[in-house]
């Protein structure tokens, strides 16, 4: 596959991931590029291991956190996307998913808006399939219990 059509394909969700991660639509847009120039290098290092989207979303992730080391930056930190983010229904669901530790967060971003399978994620993680639905699913029971308290607290204001 040529870096065009590998690019044409899989940069939107590699963009995605990482913004989920680093919540900077500018560092996401930098990393994205040095993302697939990495994987042009080591394309014949790909063994088939992996899906191939996994595999730049993995490379994906470690240029984050090389980021994250030179910087001395917290990679939880905040940033402008949940400031940004409305959801039509009620931005609330973004405060909620923003107070989630990590995994849970990250698994949630990668699963809803990243449209990542459960198996892909468990790639990018470096485990299996079964441990990325049980961190969904307890991610998504932690932000029900946020959703909760923002909707009591909310009746009784």
């Amino acid at each position: 596959m040529e870096l065009e059509e590998m690019y044409r394909e899989h940069a939107k969700q590699v963009y995605l991931y990482l913004l989920s991660l680093s919540h900077d639509r500018e560092l996401s847009e930098d990393l994205t590029q040095e993302t697939f120039v990495k994987a042009s290098m080591k394309i014949r290092n790909f063994r088939h291991e992996s899906t191939l989207s996994s595999w730049l979303c993995s490379i994906a992730r470690n240029l984050y956190f090389d980021v994250c080391r030179k910087k001395k930056r917290d990679p939880e930190q905040t940033g402008p996307l949940f400031e940004e983010a409305q959801d039509p229904r009620d931005p609330r669901i973004f405060a909620c998913l923003h107070e989630l530790p990590e995994p849970y967060r990250e698994i949630l971003w990668l699963q809803v808006y990243g449209l990542l399978s459960f198996a892909q994620i468990g790639e990018i993680f470096g485990r299996s399939e079964s441990w990325s639905r049980v961190m969904y699913h307890r991610g998504k029971c932690r932000l029900k219990e946020c959703w909760d308290k923002e909707s009591k607290e909310e009746s009784h204001d």
